[in-house]
């Protein structure tokens, strides 16, 4: 066998010295230490996850019920024999039941029932709201009496008992804010509104790209018309501002000393304080008012009533009606800060009636109209409202009571007037008829 020695040597001292270069002593030193180390020391692997434990873990297979199921489903599953909780018990709290409004059978004879709904259906819509997790696309698909509902029925009936039960179990009156506003969200579902908002939102769905980008050029066309619209109004009002200037009738110039001014100030001072609205305000400064008694706006009710009692005891004489702080004036208007709702709730109403001086009671404005100038005509009205049903006392003259009984006063007086008139007739035909024969 030829050996490196003799290969050199057949092929030429200068392939052997400069075809295959030799590497510096130190290098090559180190690529053979190198070597030799990797070779006296093999990879270590990591020692399985499987053998770090010790032991191993002891399974079971068990076959447990559901005890939150109402049918008893049984299930098979592994669980870790050290393992003594209930294999369901951490997913108790996902266990959760919708509310169902709880009556009986007196209560559904007095306050539920329904034309077109037995109580038979109703318990059966509202154990399959309960089996269904309140899931409406559920419960129409499996809800099965014989008769075909919509989804819209079947959440009109739900939600009318519902706010029934919710207002016989809390009056109206006593209900939080939360309550009430479920309470007027269940009243006031429209089953038709529904179904129209429904077929709406899927006619929007099947619409084409053409009919999307016209409707939004046209939606894009109809913003530019209103800002165009707005703009053109405010400069038509800023326009008629700028025409329509009040003209003075009468000049200026007598009115140009500082005692002039001061004069004029107390006529229209004196003038509005006998208005019911006050718009102008004191300065509380005698000199220029010429009021006595008269104390700035800017105080507080508080110390204007105490300067006010002070000074009448001083001067031995009660204060007068028009020293006193007025309540129509605007720094002592109270805020009105509840909503339509809570208006609606508590029976609140903001009149703009004028109201007379004293005392007065509410329940005067259904016994007063009861009088007439005569007895016969008083007790003709008396046996009209007997005859419509209208008690002699009503218990609360709520504002709707009245306007109500307003309503019915006015045909009475309507009657009144045509059995007046028809009895006048009568006896012009009688004597008509005599004066025949």
């Amino acid at each position: 066998m030829a050996t490196g020695a003799d290969i050199r040597a057949a092929l030429g001292s200068d392939f052997a010295t400069n075809a295959l270069p030799s590497l510096p002593r130190t290098a090559s030193t180190q690529v053979s230490q190198a070597a030799t180390k990797n070779s006296s020391q093999p990879r270590r692997h990591k020692r399985s996850l499987l053998r770090r434990g010790g032991k191993a873990v002891h399974w079971s297979r068990d076959s447990t019920g559901v005890s939150s199921r109402r049918d008893q489903l049984r299930l098979i599953r592994w669980r870790r024999a050290r393992d003594d909780e209930e294999p369901f018990a951490r997913f108790a709290k996902y266990d959760v039941h919708a509310e169902l409004p709880q009556y009986d059978a007196e209560i559904y004879e007095a306050h539920l029932t329904h034309p077109e709904w037995t109580k038979d259906e109703t318990d059966g819509l509202m154990e399959a709201y309960g089996d269904n997790y309140g899931k409406w696309p559920v419960i129409t698909d499996r809800y099965d009496t014989g008769r075909p509902r919509s989804m819209e029925d079947l959440k009109a009936r739900f939600y009318g008992v519902s706010a029934t039960v919710l207002s016989l179990n809390t009056p109206i009156s006593s209900m939080t804010g939360p309550q009430y506003t479920l309470y007027d969200t269940l009243r006031n579902f429209d089953p038709a509104k529904e179904a129209s908002r429904k077929k709406l939102a899927e006619g929007h769905l099947q619409r084409r790209q053409t009919e999307v980008d016209e409707e939004t050029v046209l939606l894009g066309e109809l913003q530019r018309i209103m800002l165009n619209q707005a703009n053109l109004d405010s400069e038509r009002e800023d326009l008629r501002r700028r025409l329509d200037h009040p003209l003075a009738n009468t000049n200026g110039y007598q009115y140009n000393t500082s005692q002039a001014l001061t004069q004029l100030w107390q006529q229209l001072l004196q003038t509005d304080r006998m208005k019911k609205n006050q718009r102008l305000r004191a300065t509380g400064n005698q000199t220029f008012d010429g009021l006595p008694g008269t104390t700035p706006t800017s105080a507080r009710p508080r110390d204007s009533i105490a300067g006010i009692s002070d000074s009448g005891a001083a001067s031995g004489r009660r204060p007068t009606r028009d020293s006193l702080p007025s309540a129509t004036t605007p720094g002592s208007t109270l805020p009105v800060d509840m909503s339509k709702a809570d208006l609606a709730r508590f029976g609140v109403v903001v009149a703009q009636d004028k109201i007379s001086s004293g005392i007065t009671f509410a329940s005067d404005r259904l016994s007063k109209p009861r009088i007439a100038k005569s007895t016969l005509q008083t007790d003709k009205i008396a046996a009209i409202l007997t005859h419509a049903g209208v008690p002699d006392l009503i218990a609360l003259p709520t504002p709707a009571v009245i306007e109500q009984f307003d309503a019915i006063m006015s045909k009475v007086h309507a009657l009144l007037d045509m059995r007046k008139l028809a009895e006048k007739e009568e006896q012009e035909l009688r004597v008509r008829s005599a004066e025949a024969a």
